[in-house]
């Protein structure tokens, strides 16, 4: 624009200097004519330059600096987008995937934490188990001190009501011994029964969580490979494409078809 104006006032001074020669009264015959004035320079108005592309870039800032290399050609900026696309959509299928992973986790620690709970009463047997051992070592030593009563009382070699009453203690004794010893059998076979069903019982509990952990387990880790490898891929695309510049004009051609 500067020129443009310069070129405007030279042209006005130019033509009031020839305006002042054709108006002026001829003061001498003699005097030479005026020279004609210079015929003004054409005004030559420079062209507009050509607005520059508008460039944008994939990581969102519209005329961004490149880091990562010259502006994308129109091919190399189709297979960003195109890889772009590929990985949100395999993002979008991976959270889908992960959604019931995380809603049957939570039903496995509720089932882990019900599997705590059965197991509390066989665990609950040891302790019976101890007191009846107990119980049993007293049946024990008082079946020794009946034998040694008994051994004692047939080396004495005694008769009379005395010898009788003893006799008869023994023998009263011994019946106790003998219901005892019923009583302490039948508890402890109740005892190995209950804790043998529970125990079967759980343990085909445990066995099939176990295998409902596992199966879990290897889904899981299929998804977390996958998300690793997105995840890699998402971070290839961010170095070559995510801060690489492209022209607007590609993108609208681009999603035209072309």
């Amino acid at each position: 624009m500067k020129v443009y104006t310069f070129l405007i006032a030279g042209l006005f001074v130019a033509l009031a200097g020839h305006a002042a020669a054709q108006t002026a009264p001829d003061k001498s015959a003699t005097k030479p004519a005026t020279k004609p004035a210079a015929k003004p320079p054409s005004m030559v108005v420079p062209a507009k330059p050509a607005p520059a592309d508008k460039t944008l870039s994939l990581g969102g800032a519209a005329g961004a600096a490149s880091s990562g290399g010259p502006i994308l050609s129109r091919d190399e900026l189709r297979a960003c987008l195109t890889q772009e696309e590929s990985i949100r959509k395999r993002l979008d299928a991976l959270q889908t995937q992960r959604a019931p992973l995380n809603a049957e986790m939570e039903l496995i620690n509720a089932d882990k934490a019900k599997l705590a709970t059965e197991r509390a009463p066989i665990e609950a047997f040891a302790g019976r188990a101890d007191e009846l051992n107990v119980r049993t070592r007293d049946y024990a030593a008082r079946v020794e001190a009946w034998n040694k009563k008994v051994a004692d009382f047939t080396a004495s070699k005694r008769e009379g009501a005395t010898a009788e009453r003893i006799k008869t203690e023994i023998n009263r004794e011994r019946e106790e011994l003998e219901k005892q010893q019923k009583a302490l059998e039948g508890e402890r076979e109740t005892l190995t029964t209950e804790r043998g069903t529970m125990v079967v019982a759980f343990n085909a509990k445990a066995t099939a969580f176990d295998a409902r952990v596992n199966d879990w387990n290897q889904r899981n880790a299929q998804v977390n490979a996958s998300a690793k490898g997105l995840e890699d891929e998402r971070s290839l695309w961010l170095s070559e494409c995510g801060n690489r510049r492209y022209r607007e004009d590609d993108e609208t051609a681009i999603r035209r078809g072309k």
